[in-house]
């Protein structure tokens, strides 16, 4: 199994370096060990090393052979997919010819092409969500002026800040459970789930 030593991941120039604590907790926990495999990056409890933090430090091929990197970027590619009601079939194809491509099924021009694909799709997604956002914030503008003559702008800013905080750590808390599924995905495909 690959490993890097404390050195190499100091190199990377990891973020969460500028953050108060955080170069001495770094290097409080790589002196534990003179070489680290992506295992023991994403064993090390979530008290200490964040599920996002374990992910950015091992998803490298210093650490995680090309094809386990491969397959890993498919899982997450039909994990986001199905958060989709109807996902565009050109990116379900690009993740079956990713897959494909993996076992020596299509050439390189193939998946590219396959790639290309999935980039228009996502392109068409994009620009119906900025119409539907467009509408939507035109019908958000006339019901604020509606709710602006029945309501104090006070009571109305204090319901959106509600709702805003709500939703951001609704999707904070998804986030989280997201990256450690992740990890453990990471892990089962390391051999060790």
């Amino acid at each position: 199994m690959k490993t890097v030593t404390y050195e190499d991941v100091l190199s990377l120039n990891p973020c969460w370096l500028e953050e108060e604590g955080g170069r001495e907790k770094l290097e409080r926990i790589g002196k534990r060990k003179e070489r680290w495999s992506a295992l023991d990056v994403l064993d090390l409890p979530e008290e200490e090393v964040s599920s996002v933090n374990k992910v950015w430090a091992v998803l490298r091929t210093e650490l995680v052979d090309e094809m386990i990197l491969h397959e890993f970027a498919c899982w997450c590619a039909e994990e986001a997919l199905a958060l989709v009601g109807n996902p565009d079939p050109r990116s379900v194809a690009a993740v079956e010819a990713k897959r494909k491509w993996m076992r020596g099924e299509i050439t390189d021009r193939q998946l590219e092409e396959a790639r290309e694909a999935a980039r228009d799709a996502t392109r068409d997604a994009a620009e119906y969500a900025a119409e539907c956002a467009a509408r939507d914030s035109a019908r958000c503008a006339a019901e604020r002026a509606a709710w602006g003559a029945a309501r104090r702008t006070a009571e109305y800013a204090a319901e959106c800040a509600a709702r805003d905080s709500a939703r951001r750590a609704a999707w904070y808390a998804a986030w989280n459970d997201a990256r450690r599924k992740q990890v453990q995905m990471l892990r089962e495909l390391l051999g060790n789930g």
